[in-house]
């Protein structure tokens, strides 16, 4: 959405273009789905700007009546449908933002989830959860989301995989869903990162670079050769003590090498409180290095990877002191380069928030249907209306470039410079603000940025006064 003249707060607005307006909000993110069918489009368009009015509601309270209500079901059912061309049509539009921009480089960064269900539900098409028969079936949800490095603002939802597990297979089968087309088998878990990061680094223009961002869970051999030969960035938790050759020649361990580097200076971080775990400010040494990863005794692989490492640990003794160990391609060089591979890794943080949103706001664990098929076409829409939230959230804390009038539609920002006439001529911030305080947020000067459940409150609040004033134009 182009961003609207000054002039907009004397600007008649008659109800076509509210219903513009509004659909515009999610549903631009959709415009460039392809079913085959423009009706099926449309559509999409009219679900995502239902539910992202109420995305905490069941499907038949923000559809708002039963006609509605069968739309939704007949849609996610129609076998022209399927959750990647819905996500398809984001990635374009994350494409088309990018496109001209000032960005060089992108982390994509990757990570995995459960979403589980009771099984008294009786949902047809769902897996094995945990290592062991429970009550639960569910499946794994593999994400990448785009990143800007600079600002930490997320750019979408870059690749998702869902993967169907059955445990009465030996070894167990793993499977990508793949829509609603026949399901792919993978040869193990850790293929997913590989597929996942194939799939991301074709969504940024050309020009733009990407370095992925992952957890211990991607430390794979087959993986890193993937990426060294993609020639694309990386900085991946080291989970194994792998065999490596030193720049001297010598033979040795990963892990135990990388407490033997120099240390390059130290820095100071925040932990923050985590289940039992107190808030502190670490004090960290920084400790770099670079060498080859071998090949594994039992794999038939002869390459090698040429990697530096950056150690990062806590300076006290402690069982809980914090301890990374960082493989990236990026140099490491002096301490600010070190410093910037940590930062790239810390984001890595905004995934999991993205999953709480989508798990905690949009409820994604709790619809109801009868077929997961059903519920993965709404995961699709769900995870880029998850997305927008965290958008505005940033906005809230000074931290994204994007205009207000890419988060908010016109209505919405008209409906908040009523109830604030202080907000005209003022930036996006200021109208993030606005919509934490109709949350609850009381924005006192010593009060920290709000939070997402408070963003997530006041924007379905600005949201429901918009349809007001549509209701009441018409």
């Amino acid at each position: 959405m182009e961003a609207k003249s000054t002039d907009r707060q004397t600007k008649n607005i008659d109800s076509e273009d509210i219903v513009r307006d509004v659909s515009e909000f999610v549903g631009s993110e959709f415009r460039r789905s392809d079913f085959g069918d423009k009706r099926l489009s449309d559509r999409l368009k009219k679900i995502a700007v239902d539910l992202g009015s109420a995305p905490s509601k069941s499907i038949p309270e923000a559809s708002g009546d039963w006609a509605s209500t069968k739309a939704v079901y007949r849609f996610t059912d129609n076998p022209k449908v399927n959750r990647m061309e819905i996500l398809s049509s984001h990635q374009e539009e994350i494409k088309s933002r990018l496109d001209g921009s000032s960005l060089d480089e992108i982390l994509c960064v990757s990570d995995t989830t459960h979403l589980t269900y009771p099984s008294p539900l009786s949902i047809e098409g769902l897996g094995d959860i945990g290592y062991s028969k429970t009550d639960f079936g569910g499946v794994l949800v593999h994400s990448t989301i785009g990143i800007d490095p600079n600002s930490g603002r997320t750019i979408g939802v870059l690749d998702q995989q869902v993967l169907i597990q059955d445990q009465s297979q030996e070894p167990t089968a793993t499977y990508d869903t793949n829509g609603k087309e026949e399901p792919t088998e993978l040869r193990n878990e850790q293929e997913k990162w590989i597929r996942g990061a194939k799939r991301a680094d074709e969504v940024p223009p050309e020009d733009i670079r990407a370095i992925h961002v992952m957890d211990r869970g991607a430390d794979d051999f087959d993986h890193f050769l993937d990426l060294k030969e993609k020639d694309v960035g990386y900085v991946i938790r080291a989970n194994q003590n792998r065999s490596i050759k030193t720049t001297s020649g010598e033979k040795d361990h990963l892990l135990d090498w990388s407490k033997e580097m120099p240390e390059i200076g130290q820095t100071k971080i925040q932990i923050q409180q985590k289940k039992g775990r107190k808030a502190r400010t670490a004090d960290l040494s920084v400790q770099t290095g670079s060498c080859e990863l071998l090949p594994p005794n039992d794999s038939d692989r002869t390459e090698t990877v040429d990697i530096n490492l950056v150690r990062i640990v806590e300076i006290r003794e402690d069982d809980d002191a914090m301890e990374w160990v960082l493989v990236t391609t990026e140099p490491v060089e002096d301490l600010d380069d070190a410093l910037e591979v940590m930062e790239y890794y810390q984001l890595r943080w905004r995934i999991e928030e993205w999953h709480k949103v989508l798990k905690t706001g949009c409820k994604i664990e709790e619809l109801k249907h009868e077929k997961w098929e059903r519920i993965e076409v709404l995961l699709g829409i769900y995870s880029v209306i998850a997305w927008k939230v965290m958008e505005l959230r940033d906005m809230a804390r000074g931290n994204s470039e994007h205009d207000i009038s890419h988060i908010l539609t016109e209505t919405q920002m008209r409906v908040l410079e009523k109830k604030y006439p202080e907000l005209k001529e003022k930036q996006g911030k200021e109208y993030a603000i606005a919509v934490a305080k109709l949350g609850g947020y009381l924005d006192r000067s010593s009060d920290p940025p709000p939070g997402r459940t408070v963003i997530w409150r006041g924007f379905k609040k600005v949201k429901s006064w918009a349809e007001g004033y549509e209701l009441l134009s018409s």
